[in-house]
Formats: C-alpha cells, structure tokens, sequence
C-alpha cells in the first residue's frame, strides 16, 4: 500500500537533440593546424550560403579576419601560445554557422 500523500509525476521522454557534428568535434585529437584548416574551409563555405550583410555573415566574418593573423604561422610547428590562441578561436567559433536558419536550410 502506498502511503505516500505525493501524486506521482509523469516524466515526459526528453526530445533527442540534433546533432550537426562539424570540423572541431570531428577532427578531435587531430593537429591543431588541421582542425584549424578544416574549420576555416567550413566557414568560408558557410559564408558563401549565407546573405551577405546578415548579422551570421559579420559574424563568420569576423572569426576569418581573427584567423589570418595566426595562418602566417607554421601550422606544424606552433608555438604554445600560438597553439593555445588557436584552440581558443576554435572553441569560440565551434557553432558558427549552424543557426536555426542554417540548419532548417541544410535539412531541406
């Protein structure tokens, strides 16, 4: 017998999340310059779909501007610094390009 005077909570089934896998979680424990490149090529063709002027537009942009700094380095041989700045543009633009818009465009 259930003495308990708590009603019983039905839990719903949480909904399965899409996952769109991109060049930085695909390429983990790859070089860094490699992940980088790879990332780079992502962004300059996400860029080409996108509306020019679009605030995602500015926004891939703005990361690529970001990147040529580093690319004049030797991407084999990097310095800690340069490697840790690198891994830091990489996480900050992981989601780049993969707004709400973008992804309803790439299931269509």
């Amino acid at each position: 017998m259930n003495t308990s005077t708590h009603k019983a909570i039905k839990h719903r089934k949480r909904e399965a999340a899409v996952h769109n896998p991109n060049s930085v979680e695909g390429l983990r424990g790859h070089p860094i310059g490699e992940r980088v490149l790879a990332r780079q090529a992502e962004l300059e063709e996400e860029m080409m779909k996108t509306e020019e002027g679009s605030a995602e537009y500015i926004a891939i942009d703005t990361a690529l501007a970001t990147l040529e700094q580093y690319l004049s380095a030797d991407l084999d041989h990097l310095s800690q610094a340069t490697a840790h700045d690198l891994n830091n543009w990489l996480e900050r633009n992981k989601y780049l390009g993969m707004s709400a818009e973008t992804r309803a465009r790439r299931a269509h």
